[in-house]
């Protein structure tokens, strides 16, 4: 009750005080206002008398249009110095003579140049009569600066006074409250140490049912939709057949080919049903806490795939790799194997294979990924595979890494669309992330980005 209630006085007393800042930096940009216009309006008449001038010696259109202009320009200068003024209570009477002295001013302008056929004389006269109100006008201009200046010196008199005031108030606040929170500091530190814990436990378990709900939806989607395809292809056929037999002229060619359709339909689906598994053992079967040698793992992969490099003439130009990573070499295995393989396969015609893997480390605060952003980690491994083949337009960038979703049909090219999902699933075990960027028709590249520690 203590703290909450000198937390109120200390809020109360900042409003207050910030709320006279506030007005005293109002009061000094009006001050600042009010030297400005007046500038302006001598500007303004200093102007107007030159073009006056000018016209009444060289009788031009040209100087009476300057002047007419300069007229309404010093007419609307005055009326905003006088509504100035008048808003913020600054010399009103001087205001009300000045913008007498200027209509006056202005009628004798207008009449020595209505009357330009008048003797020299009766010009130096009028022109003498002239000088006289300009000299009271700046007169009264001085006057109106005058008691703005000593409105601005009370004004910073007054601030000066409030801040030193603020600044005593304030800091008998910030004491007695700085006492409160180091007392109660330790008495809380235990508890808020505890709570951070549990945070970080729920928040992890929270990220962990996304992915599953995810993985949930998926398999769904498989079972209603994928699984169901080859299984209706099967039994068209079994229909067909069945049809076929009731005839009396049995066409054995059209019964072995409805056969063979059946036996595909059942390999598409025994495909997908071992994808599947792979895909949940991919989701529980994993170690990541020993070090790995990600060069020998490469090397491996390469091995393992080195009748399918061969056969379609890829060069794979591998550049350092992390020597030491905490990973499960069977997912890393199967991760950059999945990655090599797609992009010999997904090759343009008539073009070998070019596949370049190279790594850098990068800091978390230069990565703009919002599923990084809740491990909390410093540094990553950056790993980028990229391939010159057909590549992808970059709008599907993220839906490629959804569980048997395809760019291509199945006829142009081979598997049933897990390969990806399951590279977005070990990225995924390892606290880290995997992104797709391509053109299309021009290559494309995956980075993997993974913890250091």
């Amino acid at each position: 009750m203590l703290s909450l209630t000198l937390i109120v006085g200390y809020f109360i007393t900042s409003l207050f005080f910030l709320n006279r800042a506030g007005e005293s930096g109002k009061q000094a940009e009006s001050f600042g206002m009010t030297v400005e216009r007046t500038n302006a309006v001598i500007q303004q008449i200093t102007q107007l008398e030159t073009s006056a001038y000018s016209y009444v010696i060289t009788k031009s259109r040209e100087s009476e249009a300057i002047y007419v202009h300069k007229k309404v320009r010093l007419l609307e200068y005055v009326t905003q110095l006088k509504d100035h003024c008048y808003a913020h209570h600054i010399a009103s009477a001087e205001t009300k003579k000045l913008n007498r002295l200027i209509s006056q001013r202005i009628s004798t302008l207008d009449n020595m140049m209505l009357h330009d056929s008048m003797s020299t004389s009766k010009q130096i006269q009028e022109m003498s009569f002239g000088n006289e109100t300009t000299l009271e006008i700046l007169n009264t201009l001085k006057k109106i600066r005058s008691v703005n200046s000593e409105m601005r010196e009370s004004n910073q008199l007054a601030a000066k006074i409030a801040n030193r005031n603020a600044l005593i108030v304030l800091s008998f606040f910030g004491v007695i409250m700085f006492l409160i929170v180091f007392i109660s500091f330790f008495k809380m530190r235990k508890e808020i140490q505890k709570s951070e814990r549990y945070l970080r436990e729920i928040n992890q378990i929270n990220i962990e049912l996304s992915s599953m709900n995810e993985n949930l939806e998926n398999f769904a989607y498989v079972a209603s939709h994928d699984l169901n395809e080859p299984l209706r292809k099967i039994k068209t056929f079994g229909d067909l057949i069945e049809i076929e037999l009731a005839n009396e002229n049995v066409d054995h060619n059209t019964i072995v080919a409805h056969v063979n359709r059946m036996q595909a339909a059942s390999t598409r689906m025994q495909e997908l049903i071992e994808d599947l598994l792979s895909y949940s053992r991919i989701s529980k079967q994993y170690d990541i806490k020993n070090k790995i040698n990600l060069n020998i793992v490469l090397k491996d992969v390469i091995s393992d795939l080195e009748f399918r490099i061969q056969e379609n003439s890829a060069v794979i130009n591998i550049h350092d790799l992390p020597d030491e990573i905490y990973a499960d070499e069977i997912q890393m295995r199967q991760l950059f194997q999945n990655l090599i393989s797609n992009a010999i396969k997904f090759k343009q015609p008539n073009l070998s294979p070019v596949v370049d893997i190279k790594s850098e480390i990068v800091s978390s605060s230069n990565i703009d990924l919002e599923e990084l952003n809740s491990f909390k980690f410093n540094e990553f491994w950056k790993i980028s595979i990229s391939d010159n083949g057909i590549g992808f337009d970059d709008k599907y960038a993220d839906k490629i890494f959804a569980i048997f979703q395809r760019l291509h049909g199945r006829s142009a090219y081979e598997g049933t669309g897990i390969g990806l999902s399951i590279c977005k699933k070990i990225t995924e075990n390892h606290k880290g992330t995997i992104i797709a960027n391509a053109i299309d028709g021009q290559g494309s590249t995956f980075t993997i980005y993974l913890p250091i520690k």
